[in-house]
């Protein structure tokens, strides 16, 4: 009986171990697990680069393209700031192209003047793009106080650019996000055909003077890529995704105070103000400020790459880099041989 039981003892551990052996092999055996592969797959991915966050790039994002923000058109209507190339060993290794952004985004008399053809200020700024394009990849515009008298100007502006650049060299355009078709400078299907690259800022929802709200809720970017892939072709459309949120205060300080608004806090407050004989009474208190933020972290900005994946979008661009969670690009492929093959036949001229 004591042999017997032995051999039962034994076989038993053997087969604990074999079924163990089986539950777990499957897993050994990839040892990237399924749940750890990136979910989605994407033609072009592209990242904003701020100048002077150059660390914030570490070339193991999943990015096919990257836009280094900015140079800007200064107050002469010349081309200011013109950053130096990233150095390799962060841009200059990867298998990625890098387009210079230039920007005009406040200033509506400005924008006015390098547009007008017939001003001699519109022709030296393109010099001055063509001229700063050397060594890059392309050339992104992003101007953002086009006024809608303006609009064929800036078409023509956008055309006269393409016809300046080296064939090789990709245009590319940041337009605001919309809804449907406004009678204004930014309309998608005029500018499609002249440009490369069509990037809608699908963020700003909610803005920094706006009541507070989400930068871009799913609801609003459905009803913005809705329009959006109705006037600009699949093979140029890229729909940006923010990486950053907003804070808002309940209420606002610097106002103005009516007098008796003065008497009621002092009052109300029991202070003694302080006197000065030039600068009259000044006095401080401290009161709860309420403040309320919106914000995405990984889940909430899959999402939103979700409803963009499943309708069938090619390509994605994020604002920018170094203000997300780093986490989010394991849930995205880098891109495949067929991309790094384009991207490295792109040459810098």
């Amino acid at each position: 009986m004591t042999a017997i039981k032995v051999k039962y003892d034994r076989f038993s551990r053997i087969a604990k171990y074999l079924l163990v052996f089986l539950l777990i092999a499957p897993f050994a055996s990839d040892p990237l697990n399924t749940a750890e592969k990136p979910e989605f797959r994407f033609r072009e991915i592209w990242g904003y680069l701020m100048k002077g966050e150059e660390r914030e790039l570490t070339g193991e994002e999943p990015f096919t393209d990257v836009c280094y923000f900015s140079a800007a058109v200064g107050p002469l209507g010349r081309l200011v700031g013109v950053p130096e190339l990233p150095k390799p060993g962060r841009a200059g290794k990867s298998n990625f192209r890098i387009h210079l952004v230039i920007t005009e985004l406040s200033n509506h008399a400005l924008t006015h003047f390098i547009l007008d053809p017939s001003l001699p200020l519109r022709k030296s700024l393109i010099e001055d793009i063509v001229n700063a394009s050397r060594g890059y990849h392309g050339i992104q515009i992003d101007f953002e106080s086009v006024l809608p008298n303006d609009a064929r100007f800036f078409w023509s502006f956008l055309s006269d650019i393409r016809k300046s650049l080296p064939k090789s060299a990709m245009l590319s355009i940041a337009l605001p996000a919309r809804k449907n078709k406004t009678a204004d400078a930014y309309d998608y299907a005029s500018i499609a055909p002249i440009v490369d690259r069509v990037i809608i800022m699908a963020y700003d929802q909610h803005w920094s003077t706006s009541a507070p709200g989400p930068v871009g809720s799913v609801p609003w970017c459905r009803e913005i890529l809705a329009h959006a892939r109705s006037a600009v072709p699949r093979d140029k459309l890229v729909m940006g995704l923010p990486l950053y949120g907003r804070a808002w205060q309940e209420k606002s300080h610097g106002r103005a105070l009516r007098h008796r608004h003065v008497v009621e806090i002092l009052e109300s407050r029991k202070i003694t103000p302080t006197f000065c004989p030039d600068n009259g009474y000044h006095f401080e208190y401290e009161e709860p400020v309420k403040v309320k933020v919106f914000y995405d972290d990984v889940q909430s900005t899959l999402q939103k790459i979700r409803l963009y994946h499943d309708s069938e979008v090619a390509s994605l661009a994020f604002w920018r880099i170094g203000q997300g969670p780093v986490a989010l690009w394991t849930h995205l492929a880098k891109p495949g041989p067929e991309t790094i093959t384009e991207i490295a036949d792109t040459k810098r001229e």
